[in-house]
């Protein structure tokens, strides 16, 4: 893992602990995907989806407009494309890192054991997939 990746995950983890008091002091309740999106993607890609997160002045590339996913692509949402690169583990990565994290392999090993690990890594690149899908400009 490169020092900018390093630098990356400690000032997520630091971002982390910052929105999990603001979802406990909301007024009303964070919906489940808000709250795995917040948890997991807005460091990098902002609370707003739109790629001015806490770490996104020390990326190159930075990040993406998450908002804007659908108006690129003709208006629709492409659903199925959003959860292959949000899991990250198909693509073949043979030269330096990835732009962003291989969020199945960190959701795995935040996973103990090995009874529905698919399917709980699956559900939450499904939440995070909904509420990219929930937020997009038109």
């Amino acid at each position: 893992m490169t020092r900018l990746w390093k630098k990356a995950f400690a000032v997520m983890a630091i971002g982390g602990a910052l929105v999990v008091p603001a979802l406990v002091c909301a007024k009303e309740p964070i919906p489940p995907a808000k709250q795995a999106y917040l948890r997991y993607c807005s460091a990098c890609h902002g609370e707003s989806g739109k790629g001015d997160g806490v770490v996104s002045q020390l990326m190159n590339p930075r990040p993406a407009d998450l908002t804007q996913l659908a108006k690129k692509n003709n208006g629709e949402f492409p659903f199925m494309r959003v959860i292959r690169i949000i899991d990250g583990r198909e693509t073949l990565r043979a030269h330096g890192d990835p732009d962003m994290p291989v969020w199945g392999e960190i959701f795995a090993a935040e996973v103990p054991g090995s009874m529905n690990k698919e399917a709980r890594i699956r559900g939450k690149v499904l939440l995070i997939t909904e509420y990219l899908a929930s937020i997009q400009q038109k």
